[in-house]
């Protein structure tokens, strides 16, 4: 699949959760502006790294080869189309693509009648 989670921030990746191949998630990003540095193998006071929790609530699926950026928060049932960049927020059961991810239309909730079936199947087991 080659997912990358990658980061000083926490990743938080809820039940449901859909992530494609080659989809990469930051939790820290360099600051490209060249007035610091951007090695990994630099001491700190050289660099200037953004540092922020990544958060995919229930039922986000990312499509392929997308981007997360740090600090984003993909609201529940949240869909990114393949080959987005996304640099923030996304709301509840809404499609998203495009770089950057810009909102398309609204998603359905029907899954969640199946999220309910699947439990009680669970449960009965």
């Amino acid at each position: 699949i080659n997912a990358s989670l990658i980061g000083a921030g926490k990743i938080v990746v809820s039940d449901y959760c859909n992530i494609s191949s080659r989809v990469s998630i930051y939790s820290s990003n360099d600051d490209y502006s060249g007035y610091f540095m951007t090695n990994p193998m630099i001491p700190t006071e050289f660099t200037s790294v953004y540092v922020d929790d990544v958060i995919l609530e229930k039922h986000v699926i990312i499509g392929s080869s997308s981007i997360i950026l740090p600090g984003v928060v993909l609201e529940e049932g949240v869909a990114i189309g393949a080959l987005s960049l996304v640099k923030e927020r996304c709301k509840s059961f809404c499609l998203y693509a495009g770089r950057p991810a810009r909102f398309l239309k609204k998603r359905s909730t029907n899954l969640l009648k199946f999220e309910e079936k699947l439990k009680l199947l669970q449960n009965s087991n």
